[in-house]
């Protein structure tokens, strides 16, 4: 650990001498790697590193916090005893003892990033490249990179207790760009897990390679998705970044407190079709947004969101569990990107869960409208739960039957409504790795849910209404 206990004591003492009720020490020290290719040959090899201690004060509901990046006992007590200013009150709280807590851990590594060469990694990744520009002289481009991360965190707090973690997350990006000489398109897969380079002996980075220069070449001939109001079939995996934007925020912590959310005051009522569950789950096995204990010492949990359509928890962290409801507890999922940032209430791994539908099934009762196998950028406005999202993967469904590929579109609409219109869940799930920004900076996070079928959304195509 960082600090004996009796320097953390007189941190944790020096947070709280002016009122506080709850004091938190926070060391980061995170070490990433990144590899690349491109153009066919090697674009870059970078490392990077990131040290630094943040304090954080709560009285009531309110908090104060601060950060530095020199993590000596004395420059940090400094720290806490200006910290201490920002309240005005006298010692309601004294930490007497600090107790190692042990966790369990959720994200076991079979290869650390060290086990490889520079050279082993850049040859895995040329592999990909080799077999992208074989499948067709119409690949223009072929990028592959791999990222890496080994994070070692420490908690102290107020409630006596401190808590260390490594944290080990390996990503893989591949990205092939196509060209009949008018037009570019792209085709990419972007697998993550919290684990070491098993990831990579699990990933046949080859097929994987193919897969996207294929898809990139057939979007070149792709005719235009009609638009106007249709049935969509959100196809498992990253379909669920529509529920994790237009709804998993919505059920933050920081958006029930301020009571910016849709859903803020409607706890036991029916928010979505009964077919829907939809569940943050920060327990998962070497999940991408799985962490052993959050950034402020809770234990993660199994947060059912929904269930059979019925709104019955919030995601939650200290801070706004006292905002919502004092007799609420803190979920664990308060995240941050960094010792810089305040943490707050953030989702790790959301998704909704299995349903009773066959896939087939549900493509068999769309007579006519699209298949969206994932979705891509998008945007929010969080004060009206509007949502505008890209599927650079989309076919037109007819007749019960995937016809054929389309250009990209996009889809519209509002989160609190397109959760009603959900009329079949498939028992298909899958979880995809994604990135997600907010006020605690960019975290690792987990979108998913199985095929399932919107009745109407308003789709966005360059081929206009039909007639």
């Amino acid at each position: 650990m960082l600090f004996t206990s009796k320097e953390a004591l007189s941190i944790l003492n020096a947070l709280l001498q002016s009122g506080g009720d709850y004091a938190e020490i926070y060391f980061q020290d995170e070490r990433t790697a990144g590899y690349r290719r491109r153009y066919r040959k090697v674009d870059s090899v970078s490392s990077g590193r990131t040290s630094g201690i943040g304090l954080r004060i709560l009285k009531d509901d309110q908090t104060v916090y601060g950060y530095t990046a020199s993590v000596g006992y004395e420059d940090v007590l400094r720290l806490a005893e200006n910290l201490a200013r920002g309240f005005d009150g006298t010692r309601i709280l004294s930490v007497e003892k600090l107790a190692k807590k042990r966790i369990p851990n959720r994200n076991p590594v079979l290869i650390p990033h060290s086990e490889w060469s520079t050279k082993k990694k850049l040859d895995y990744l040329r592999k990909g490249e080799k077999e992208a520009f074989l499948f067709s002289d119409k690949v223009q481009d072929f990028l592959g990179s791999l990222y890496e991360e080994d994070e070692h965190i420490e908690i102290y707090n107020s409630d006596g207790v401190c808590f260390e973690d490594n944290r080990v997350r390996t990503h893989l990006t591949i990205n092939v760009t196509a060209t009949d000489g008018t037009q570019f398109q792209n085709g990419y897969q972007m697998p993550g897990l919290s684990c070491g380079l098993e990831l990579l002996e699990r990933t046949d980075i080859v097929s994987l390679a193919r897969q996207c220069a294929k898809f990139a070449i057939a979007l070149l001939s792709a005719p235009s998705s009609p638009s106007g109001e249709m049935p969509v079939v959100l196809g498992k995996g990253f379909g669920g970044v529509l529920f994790h934007e237009a709804c998993g925020h919505p059920l933050e912590g920081s958006a029930i407190a301020d009571k910016t959310s849709p859903f803020h005051d409607k706890i036991g009522q029916s928010i979505a079709s009964p077919c829907v569950n939809a569940v943050d789950d920060g327990t998962i096995a070497n999940g991408w947004g799985t962490e052993n204990i959050d950034d402020e010492g809770v234990l993660p949990t199994r947060n059912q969101l929904i269930k059979d359509g019925v709104l019955v928890n919030f995601m939650l962290d200290r801070l706004t569990a006292r905002k919502v409801d004092k007799t609420r507890k803190p979920t664990g999922c308060c995240r941050r990107e960094n010792y810089r940032y305040l943490p707050t209430t953030r989702m790790t791994n959301t998704f909704i869960d299995n349903g009773k539908d066959d896939p087939k099934d549900i493509i068999a009762s769309v007579k006519d409208g699209l298949y969206c196998e994932d979705l891509s950028g998008g945007q929010v406005d969080s004060s009206t739960d509007k949502f505008i999202f890209t599927s650079t993967t989309a076919y037109r469904i007819k007749d019960g039957k995937i016809a054929h590929l389309v250009r990209p579109v996009s889809l519209t609409g509002y989160g609190y409504e397109i959760l009603k219109r959900i009329t079949m869940v498939g028992n298909d799930l899958r979880r995809a790795a994604g990135e997600c920004g907010a006020s605690s900076g960019s975290c690792c996070v987990e979108v998913g849910q199985p095929t399932l079928l919107i009745s109407k959304i308003l789709v966005g195509g360059e081929g206009g209404e039909e007639q």
